[in-house]
Protein backbone atom coordinates (compact mmCIF):
# COMPACT_ATOMS: atom_id res chain seq x y z
CA UNK A 1 0.00 0.00 0.00
CA UNK A 2 3.10 2.04 0.77
CA UNK A 3 4.50 1.89 -2.86
CA UNK A 4 1.10 2.95 -4.57
CA UNK A 5 0.70 6.18 -2.36
CA UNK A 6 4.27 7.09 -3.44
CA UNK A 7 3.63 5.96 -6.77
CA UNK A 8 0.78 8.24 -6.95
CA UNK A 9 2.63 10.87 -4.97
CA UNK A 10 5.26 10.76 -7.91
CA UNK A 11 3.26 10.74 -10.71
CA UNK A 12 1.51 13.94 -9.17
CA UNK A 13 5.10 15.76 -8.82
CA UNK A 14 6.37 14.99 -12.01
CA UNK A 15 2.73 16.36 -13.85
CA UNK A 16 2.84 19.59 -12.13
CA UNK A 17 6.46 19.46 -13.01
CA UNK A 18 5.53 19.37 -16.14
CA UNK A 19 2.56 21.82 -16.02
CA UNK A 20 4.96 24.28 -14.46
CA UNK A 21 7.36 24.16 -17.64
CA UNK A 22 4.86 24.78 -20.11
CA UNK A 23 3.45 27.12 -17.98
CA UNK A 24 4.75 28.71 -15.01
CA UNK A 25 3.42 32.21 -13.72
CA UNK A 26 -0.11 31.13 -13.48
CA UNK A 27 -0.40 27.27 -13.82
CA UNK A 28 2.18 26.52 -12.35
CA UNK A 29 1.27 28.57 -9.25
CA UNK A 30 -1.50 27.04 -8.90
CA UNK A 31 -0.56 23.18 -9.24
CA UNK A 32 2.09 24.32 -6.65
CA UNK A 33 -0.03 26.08 -4.07
CA UNK A 34 -2.40 23.20 -4.07
CA UNK A 35 0.08 21.01 -3.41
CA UNK A 36 0.73 22.65 -0.27
CA UNK A 37 -2.66 22.39 1.23
CA UNK A 38 -2.17 18.50 1.28
CA UNK A 39 -0.04 17.52 3.94
CA UNK A 40 1.28 14.50 2.57
CA UNK A 41 2.36 16.14 -0.74
CA UNK A 42 3.85 19.39 1.27
CA UNK A 43 7.24 19.18 -0.07
CA UNK A 44 6.67 18.70 -3.25
CA UNK A 45 4.30 21.70 -3.75
CA UNK A 46 7.22 23.92 -2.22
CA UNK A 47 9.50 22.40 -4.75
CA UNK A 48 6.91 22.95 -7.70
CA UNK A 49 6.29 26.77 -6.04
CA UNK A 50 9.74 27.74 -6.07
CA UNK A 51 10.39 26.59 -9.49
CA UNK A 52 7.48 28.42 -10.94
CA UNK A 53 8.44 31.53 -9.25
CA UNK A 54 12.05 30.91 -10.78
CA UNK A 55 11.20 29.67 -14.03
CA UNK A 56 8.73 32.50 -14.42
CA UNK A 57 11.25 35.28 -14.02
CA UNK A 58 13.28 33.65 -16.26
CA UNK A 59 10.99 33.51 -19.05
CA UNK A 60 9.93 36.79 -18.64
CA UNK A 61 13.42 38.31 -18.05
CA UNK A 62 14.19 36.25 -21.40
CA UNK A 63 11.34 37.34 -23.30
CA UNK A 64 12.18 41.20 -22.57
CA UNK A 65 15.76 40.57 -23.51
CA UNK A 66 15.23 39.03 -26.41
CA UNK A 67 11.79 39.68 -27.66
CA UNK A 68 10.39 39.50 -30.86
CA UNK A 69 11.38 41.95 -33.63
CA UNK A 70 9.24 45.11 -34.36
Amino acid sequence: MEEQVSIKKSRWFYGALAITILNPIFAGLIIGLLLLREPEMRREGTIITIFSLVWGAITLLLAAKYGLPR
